[in-house]
């Protein structure tokens, strides 16, 4: 019986120690207000058509109407920085930026402006040129990838 009890109350504890610290489980559940919206950005964009794809398959309704939050896409950025170079002065490790933000307007509430900007490293190989390339392209793809799922974990945490 006290091994029960004891059990119980670790846990019990455990929870309390999360809750006072402020953890929080990361959910992707966007708030009733937000399920239908409107999307303004580039609709000819690889990154507006991920971020649409993606708020369809949460139930969104993405409509064009008045009264209704706007979620507005800025423009993406990426960068490219020589972070290292070998000892003959060839260009070995690019850092590699991708920067955009995103705006959620709601009717009778004031702008939310979320940022987006990350960097990921990249190895340049020289005498694989086709093979880096593409590891570059595919870097891309999967940091255009991340900003998508990244906003839409944030529209979860908007404020009203």
């Amino acid at each position: 019986m006290g091994t029960i009890f004891t059990r119980w109350m670790a846990i019990l504890m455990a929870g309390l120690l999360l809750q006072a610290c402020g953890f929080q489980m990361r959910g992707t559940a966007i708030p009733p207000e937000l399920m239908t919206m409107k999307v303004v950005g580039d609709n000819k964009s690889d990154f507006y058509r991920l971020v649409t794809t993606r708020l369809k398959a949460a139930g969104v309704q993405l409509a064009d109407k008045e009264g209704i939050p706007v979620l507005t896409l800025g423009t993406v950025s990426s960068s490219s920085q020589v972070a290292s170079v070998d000892s003959i002065g060839q260009d070995r490790e690019y850092l590699l930026g991708y920067s955009t933000q995103f705006t959620v307007v709601l009717p009778g509430q004031p702008t939310q402006v979320f940022p987006i900007t990350f960097n990921r490293s990249f190895l340049n190989k020289p005498d694989a040129a086709l093979a880096s390339s593409r590891e570059q392209e595919q870097l891309g793809k999967e940091m255009q990838e991340q900003a998508a799922n990244l906003v839409i974990r944030q529209l979860s945490q908007v404020k009203f």
